[in-house]
C-alpha cells in the first residue's frame, strides 16, 4: 500500500525528496538561465543555487554573481557567497555553476561546458557537465555527462556518527515527534489520537506520515512526521486520562534542535530541550525531571571529551533528551534494532481522513524553539 496514493505531487511532504530530484530540479532551472546569458554575453561569471528545505517541489534560487573580477576569484567569491547562504539556514541542496573549458569522455579537443557542482545536505555530491557551442548568439547543447563530485559546498553535519549511521536515510534530515505512551494500551492511544491501524507495515523508503509500534515493557510508540499532525497530538496530552504517562520526543535535525518532555496524568510535569542554533551546550529544564538527566548529560559531556573533536565541532548536546527519553522508555528514535529485536512500526492514518489523500497542512507548534525554514 502506498500511502500516498492518490496525492497531487506538489502535496508530497518534503521528506520523500531524494538527491537526484533536486539535482534534476537544478538543472531544469539552471540550464536554460545560463542558456539566455551565454545567447546575451558569450560568458557568464560563476554562481551559486540553492534548493530550499521543504516543500517537496521546493522554490529554487539563483544567486547574483560576483563583480568583476579575475575567474579564479569570482569562483571562490561565488562560492563564500554560496556557504554563507547556507550556513544562514538549512537548506536540502545547492549547485556551484562556472563556465570551463574541459576534455570529455572520449574526446582529445577541449569543449566549452556549463560545469554544474552539485551536492545534497545528506553528503551525495555529483558534476553535470553541459557541453555547449555557440554560433551567433545561439547556443547548442550536447549530451550532458555525471561524475562524482566534491563534499565541499554544505557545512559538515554536526551530528554524532552515531546517528547518520543508525537511522534509516532519509536526505533532509529528520523532522520528528515521537510520542510514547504507557498505562494506555495500542488501541486505546489510536483512539485518543484519532488514528486508526491501516494492516501494513511502515516503510523506511517511503515512510508514512504516521506510524505505530508496540515496545517492551508496556510503551505505545506513536511516531508523526507529518506537522500538522504532531501538533494535534501535543494539543491532546492534556486529555490523557489518569493513569498515563506519555514521553514525548522532538527531533529537528536540520535545526540540531531537540526536546524531551514527560505528561503524566494529563499534566506536564518536566521538560529538557536543546537549540543547537543558540549554541552546542544550550540546555533548557523546565520542571522537575528525573535523576537519569544528569547521568545522560555526565555521558555526553564525557564523550565529546574523549572524541577528539574540537569543541563545538559534534553538537553532543543534542542527544541529551534523545538519549533521555530511551533511558526511560527504551526506544530512540534512531535506531530500529535493539537487543530484544527490531522494532516494527505499522503505518495508520487519520481516523477523520481515511481513504482522502492529502497534505497535512496544520502548523506545527512544538514544545521547543523551532525555526523557521
Amino acid at each position: 500500500m502506498d500511502p500516498y496514493e492518490g496525492w497531487n505531487t506538489a502535496d508530497l511532504p518534503y521528506w520523500l525528496s531524494t538527491p537526484q530530484q533536486d539535482f534534476a530540479a537544478l538543472a531544469a532551472a539552471i540550464v536554460p538561465h545560463v542558456e539566455s546569458l551565454l545567447a546575451r554575453d558569450g560568458v557568464f561569471a560563476p554562481f551559486g543555487a540553492t534548493v530550499a528545505l521543504e516543500p517537496y517541489i521546493a522554490g529554487i534560487t539563483l544567486l547574483d554573481p560576483p563583480g568583476r573580477a579575475s575567474s579564479d576569484v569570482q569562483l571562490e567569491q561565488a562560492r563564500a557567497a554560496l556557504g554563507r547562504v547556507l550556513a544562514a539556514a538549512p537548506h536540502r541542496a545547492a549547485a556551484m555553476v562556472a563556465n570551463c573549458t574541459v576534455i570529455l569522455p572520449g574526446q582529445s579537443d577541449p569543449a566549452q561546458a556549463v560545469v554544474m557542482m552539485c551536492a545534497h545536505r545528506d553528503g551525495t555530491a555529483e558534476h553535470i557537465v553541459h557541453p555547449y557551442t555557440l554560433t551567433e548568439g545561439r547556443v547548442t547543447f550536447g549530451p550532458a555527462t555525471t561524475t562524482e563530485g566534491t563534499r565541499d559546498i554544505f557545512p559538515p553535519i554536526r551530528l554524532r556518527p552515531y546517528i547518520r549511521e543508525s537511522c534509516p536515510p532519509r536526505p533532509v534530515g529528520y523532522t520528528v515527534g515521537v510520542f510514547l505512551a504507557h498505562g494506555m494500551d495500542r488501541a486505546a492511544v489510536l483512539r485518543h489520537f484519532g488514528l486508526e491501524e491501516t494492516g501494513m507495515p511502515d516503510d523506511d523508503t517511503r515512510p508514512a506520515p504516521a506510524s505505530v509500534a508496540s515496545l517492551p515493557g508496556g510503551w505505545t510508540a506513536l511516531w508523526c512526521n507529518g506537522a500538522g499532525l504532531r501538533h494535534r497530538v501535543e494539543a491532546r496530552l492534556a486529555t490523557c486520562p489518569a493513569g498515563s504517562t506519555v514521553m514525548a520526543c522532538m527531533v529537528d535535525e536540520p535545526a540540531y534542535a531537540a526536546a524531551a518532555t514527560c505528561w503524566r496524568d494529563g499534566v506536564r510535569i518536566w521538560d529538557v530541550s536543546h537549540n543547537g542554533q543558540a549554541g552546542p551546550h544550550d540546555l533548557k529544564v523546565d520542571g522537575t525531571p528525573p535523576p537519569e538527566l544528569e547521568t545522560v548529560r555526565t555521558a555526553m559531556e564525557m564523550e565529546e571529551t574523549q572524541s577528539g573533536y574540537p569543541p563545538g565541532m559534534i553538537d553532543f548536546y543534542f542527544d541529551i533528551p534523545v538519549e533521555l527519553v530511551f533511558a526511560l522508555t527504551g526506544l530512540r528514535y534512531c535506531q530500529r534494532d535493539y537487543a530484544h529485536g527490531p522494532v516494527v512500526f505499522d503505518a495508520v492514518r487519520d481516523m477523520a481522513r481515511a481513504g482522502q489523500a492529502g497534505p497535512d497542512t496544520v502548523p506545527t507548534v512544538w514544545g521547543l524553539s523551532k525555526t523557521t525554514h
